[in-house]
């Protein structure tokens, strides 16, 4: 594996980038829109994108017949239950727990990788993915505290059963991905998965007080949707394409990183030591985990 700096890495960071922002934004956002019909309408807002991106590009949408379960389960597994499980999760635990929870994906998503022989990783790969989960495991103790309780355990594990689907959901889109573009692949399933999921928010639509709701709060659901969502998951399928999935998934683990030093200038949030030492550690992680790819397995 190379080691040089790839266009795919700075893909990768860019993606990090909308995400840390996004987290901020969302915060302001949801003082005015609730979770689960903002959830809604920027799921929906990403899937016309998407959509309308894939018509422009590519012309048509279309799928073989004998892919279209594999795209339906894909959908329910990666977007309907794993918005629902995420939502829910987070209203029943802590912020700290849910960054390190969530900072599991790239372990869950490696060993997936593994198991259905779509990668085959060295030991000092392993290394790097278990660096960049300490480092994520610093930054977030500078933050809070992180608690093990049974005030949190439901949703610890809703959170822990939402990476489970997503590290699926990542994994299994690598064959597909041979097949399909990382753009309609994304376009296919994020509709099919929003469209399933919008009948449990309309209700919460329909009552959400419209003419209060400011411009910067739509402003920032129409980023969430068009950004973090729309192009951010079609460069993560375009790295799962061509670097695999574990290479891909270590970047997450600087999206708290971001995430604090935007919240430092939008939201006025501390920043502290450990975000420093813990930056560090991850950046060390993605680099023993780029160089620790024995290769593909076809």
């Amino acid at each position: 594996m190379s080691k040089k700096f790839t266009k795919v890495d700075l893909m990768m960071l860019i993606v990090i980038l909308i995400w840390g922002l996004n987290l901020s934004l969302i915060k302001i956002s949801l003082k005015e829109i609730p979770p689960i019909p903002f959830n809604g309408i920027r799921l929906l807002l990403s899937s016309f994108l998407l959509i309308l991106s894939i018509l422009i590009f590519e012309k048509n949408l279309y799928i073989e017949k004998k892919d279209i379960p594999k795209f339906i389960l894909l959908s329910i597994l990666g977007h309907t239950i794993y918005q629902f499980l995420f939502i829910r999760g987070i209203n029943f635990t802590t912020a700290s727990n849910t960054s390190v929870i969530l900072g599991t994906s790239p372990i869950v998503i490696s060993i997936f990788s593994s198991y259905f022989k779509h990668e085959k990783i060295k030991s000092i790969g392993w290394l790097g993915i278990f660096l960049g989960f300490v480092g994520l495991y610093i930054v977030i103790r500078g933050k809070g505290e992180i608690h093990l309780s049974s005030q949190t355990l439901k949703g610890d594990l809703l959170l822990s059963l939402a990476v489970i689907l997503w590290a699926y959901y990542s994994v299994s889109s690598k064959p597909l991905l041979k097949i399909y573009s990382p753009l309609k692949f994304t376009g296919i399933t994020m509709t099919i998965g929003s469209l399933l999921f919008f009948p449990f928010s309309i209700k919460e639509i329909k009552e959400l007080p419209f003419p209060s709701i400011s411009f910067q709060a739509w402003l920032w659901l129409i980023y969430s949707g068009a950004f973090a969502l729309s192009l951010s998951l079609v460069i993560w399928f375009m790295s799962v394409k061509k670097v695999g999935n574990s290479q891909t998934a270590i970047y997450s683990n600087l999206q708290p990183v971001f995430a604090v030093i935007f919240a430092h200038f939008i939201l006025s949030e501390k920043i502290t030591s450990n975000l420093v030492l813990g930056a560090m550690i991850i950046f060390l992680g993605i680099y023993l985990a780029r160089i620790g790819k024995e290769g593909k397995i076809d």
